[in-house]
């Protein structure tokens, strides 16, 4: 697969154009240290540094039926808070390409329904009933203040499954 730069050219078509605008003695040169550069990195199973995750979630022995999961880097981890979805206690995070490896403090909303129907307003304005959701998690693992964290492991298979104690009421 070609990988594309940030203005959407390959790294075909850049050699390319530097070829017809230099000598052939000097894009030999550049085509060498691009060489050297690119093989390091061939057999890496994490090239950029990101790990796509998935697991199974529960509270307190129950399973969610929605919610969802937010891994913040810590403790010198780089990249982007990721975001996945719990669907009947699963999740899986792949948007760009997963969770950054290293360390990550993990907030978490994980919903069951409680079997009643609420009134909730439309965007566009209408009345209607939906189904009442309960989060199953303490406050304390929704925020910022989450004592929940985990290590995403370079070339592990990904799978963290997230159990968290049950509220205590």
């Amino acid at each position: 697969m070609l990988r594309t730069n940030r203005t959407g050219f390959t790294l075909v078509e850049l050699l390319v154009v530097i070829a017809m605008k230099t000598s052939s003695r000097t894009f030999l040169n550049l085509g060498l240290l691009l060489s050297a550069v690119s093989l390091p990195a061939a057999g890496c199973s994490d090239q950029k540094g990101v790990l796509v995750i998935h697991g199974a979630v529960t509270v307190g022995g129950q399973t969610p039926e929605s919610g969802r999961l937010r891994f913040v880097p810590i403790e010198g981890t780089r990249g982007p808070a990721s975001v996945g979805h719990i669907v009947n206690g699963q999740y899986r995070i792949e948007g760009r390409g997963g969770v950054p490896v290293g360390k990550h403090r993990v907030e978490v909303t994980a919903l069951v329904k409680t079997g009643r129907q609420v009134p909730e307003t439309s965007p566009g304005g209408q009345a209607m009933q939906v189904d009442e959701t309960v989060n199953l998690a303490a406050e304390e693992y929704a925020g910022a203040e989450s004592p929940l964290a985990v290590e995403v492991v370079a070339g592990s298979d990904g799978g963290i499954d997230i159990e968290i104690p049950p509220r205590s009421e």
